[in-house]
């Protein structure tokens, strides 16, 4: 007698990687084209390693993001009621374009602080890859917070003086004072000036990179 024929060997498919001996499953990439994709948003996570920020900051942040929120919502209202009131003429309210355009305004001013402690704004890093790792990398993260730290006051205190000369000029359709928008840039200002000075002495450590995730909910 004969043994049986054991037949061919399966085929493989062109392309696929073989089951690997220890039992693991294949990821499916080591036989693709296109690489890995590793980037600040997958691995490693965004902020990941960071210290954490002081109470003072932490608490600051807070209540900036639960402005915002509401002024955003401010504008959405706005928006959609003005829409509304083009298909229904008797629900229509002048105001809606206002408030929105204010509310978005005042926005600006308030993610202001927020924004400089997160590095959201925009920058020019031209010596910060030349430099990292060096004691003249801290000094300039020293240098330009300072530079952000008096500009901040400097606005701060224009914003202040707009208060008192803006507040009798009343908007055309709410006929809220003007000088309201200046309260939130003298805030605004303000909380950039904190988040700048706070920077100066942990200038040696990894900074925030601004997160969206941590505005959500």
């Amino acid at each position: 007698m004969t043994d049986k024929d054991p037949g061919a060997e399966p085929e493989q498919v062109p392309g696929a990687e073989p089951p690997k001996q220890d039992g693991t499953a294949s990821s499916g990439l080591e036989g693709s084209i296109y690489p890995d994709t590793r980037t600040f948003f997958t691995t490693p996570k965004l902020n990941q390693g960071v210290p954490a920020d002081p109470a003072v900051i932490r608490v600051l942040s807070s209540i900036e993001i639960v402005i915002s929120v509401t002024l955003f919502s401010l504008i959405v209202f706005g928006v959609m009621y003005q829409v509304l009131g083009r298909y229904f003429p008797s629900l229509s309210w002048v105001g809606a374009g206002e408030l929105a355009l204010l509310s978005m305004i005042a926005l600006t001013f308030t993610t202001a602080g927020y924004l400089v402690g997160r590095n959201g704004h925009i920058v020019l890093e031209i010596f910060d890859e030349l430099l990292a790792g060096s004691w003249l990398f801290v000094a300039l993260r020293v240098t330009s917070a300072v530079i952000m730290a008096v500009t901040s006051i400097a606005l701060a205190y224009e914003a202040f003086v707009k208060i008192e000369t803006e507040w009798g000029r009343l908007s055309a359709a709410m006929h809220m004072p003007m000088g309201v928008l200046y309260i939130f840039a003298l805030l605004g200002f303000l909380s950039a000036s904190v988040h700048s000075i706070m920077k100066i002495p942990y200038a040696h450590r990894p900074e925030h990179k601004l997160d969206i995730g941590e505005m959500e909910g």
